[in-house]
């Protein structure tokens, strides 16, 4: 019997689709969260965003609503060939239907699943930390100095030798 191959690092979208990586920031005590994403490319990246200054029920609900803000950036964005990724396990079973679906996020999951209806090819994969690292620091940076960001073409430099080494560049800040 095959093994699923594990994927270790990021990798990059075939040409003409985008991969959209987000991750959620939450804290237990506070009950806020936030989440960020970053949508790239075959050859590096387009956006990233974020959003904090909200409170979360629990952590699966953040994750979930990192991918619903992925899915609307990208149709925003005008993108309609989609790979949406996620270091969240059970926030992608459930999206992609393949386990039962816990009451707190049932209207996130619809909000996902009506505007993917509007886009022509979207795929939801678990990906480990390690494949997770740009979209983990961005939640993270949001979460940590509240607010709503968005980058276009040029990230932060705090981002940028992350997204870098990602995707395989030798260039470095």
């Amino acid at each position: 019997m095959l093994t699923p191959r594990v994927q270790q690092k990021w990798e990059k979208p075939r040409h003409c689709v985008v991969k959209v990586n987000c991750d959620g920031a939450w804290n237990v005590q506070t009950m806020k969260g936030g989440y960020g994403w970053v949508i790239r490319d075959f050859v590096g990246m387009l956006q990233a965003g974020g959003n904090e200054d909200m409170r979360y029920g629990s952590a699966l609900i953040v994750e979930v609503d990192a991918i619903r803000a992925t899915v609307v950036a990208c149709q925003q964005g005008g993108f309609s060939h989609i790979i949406v990724e996620s270091d969240s396990l059970s926030a992608i079973q459930m999206v992609k239907r393949d386990s039962v679906v816990d009451v707190e996020v049932e209207g996130l999951l619809f909000d996902i699943h009506v505007v993917t209806r509007e886009l022509q090819e979207v795929t939801f994969m678990y990906a480990p930390r390690s494949c997770n690292t740009a979209a983990h620091e961005v939640a993270t940076f949001v979460y940590r100095n509240g607010g709503l960001f968005w980058w276009d073409f040029i990230p932060p430099e705090w981002l940028f030798n992350t997204l870098a080494c990602e995707a395989n560049v030798s260039v470095r800040l």
